[in-house]
């Protein structure tokens, strides 16, 4: 009785996409680390290969590629978004809190890990199914996608999307939905579009609090401190304007006030939209 025996060689791989040149000269097997540079390219260039991946061998011509361990820094990029898009999740430290950017109205809003290790979860299905034969799927539906790794993935995002403070800093053109640097955001369009210098006119704190206070409430950011809003006032009119905050203003009655001698509201209209 003869018997036949088939040899199977079998190496590691990390597959990236070829050049625009070298993909003309011969066709590319799309491996799941391909698939996934080919959809991400800054995040598989900035931190590589997406999967170190085995590629098996026959010499009756069978080849399998089978993606056995998982670049989990590549993966915590890929939820940052695609920027050619316009998407962006970020990991708000101070607050640690993540938050995606809302493309209609172009504000960030926070998510929750869950939703982050859901988005993965799919997009590793998604790269299951659209896969030829020779990919092995297991791994990609399984193991990948199992608590322990979708966990994983979302703790490294911490710190690769990590952002400080600056990034919804009241200067900043990142603006979300809520938090404390919108009413800074609004005193800043007070100061900067709404007061101008006159040398005999003048602002009293009192004044200014009631302009902020109906602008904040037409805006539902709901309102702040009055202390918190002097001190702010305070500086940033200083900035602009180079005045100091006084405490011996008159007013029109003749009586004492805090506020600035030489500024004048000019711009009331707004209260009225």
């Amino acid at each position: 009785m003869q018997t036949f025996s088939t040899t199977t060689s079998a190496r590691l791989e990390l597959n990236l996409p070829k050049p625009e040149w070298a993909a003309t000269i011969s066709k590319q097997t799309i491996t799941p680390a391909i698939w996934f540079a080919q959809k991400f390219p800054d995040q598989a260039n900035q931190f590589g290969c997406p999967f170190l991946e085995m590629r098996e061998s026959s010499c009756d011509g069978f080849s399998r590629i089978t993606p056995i361990s998982i670049n989990h820094d590549f993966f915590a990029a890929m939820l940052g978004g695609d920027a050619r898009l316009g998407h962006s999740v970020v990991y708000f430290e101070p607050e640690l809190q993540f938050y995606y950017r809302e493309p209609v109205q172009n504000l960030y809003k926070p998510t929750s890990p869950e939703k982050l290790q859901n988005y993965y979860r799919s997009i590793l299905l998604r790269c299951a199914t659209e896969l030829g034969s020779e990919a092995d799927k297991l791994n990609l539906f399984a193991e990948f996608r199992n608590d322990k790794n979708s966990r994983a993935v979302v703790n490294r995002a911490k710190s690769v999307l990590a952002a400080d403070q600056t990034f919804f800093s009241a200067t900043s053109p990142h603006q979300r939905v809520k938090g404390p640097e919108l009413h800074e955001r609004l005193a800043r369009v007070v100061v900067e579009t709404m007061l101008e210098q006159r040398p005999d006119s003048i602002l009293t704190m009192t004044q200014a609090y009631e302009v902020f206070c109906k602008l904040s409430q037409q805006r539902s950011l709901g309102q702040i401190k009055r202390s918190m809003f002097k001190e702010m006032m305070r500086d940033l009119i200083k900035d602009e304007f180079g005045l100091g905050l006084r405490r011996d203003v008159l007013d029109p009655a003749n009586k004492q006030q805090v506020g600035w001698q030489g500024l004048k509201l000019v711009d009331v209209g707004a209260l009225a939209t």
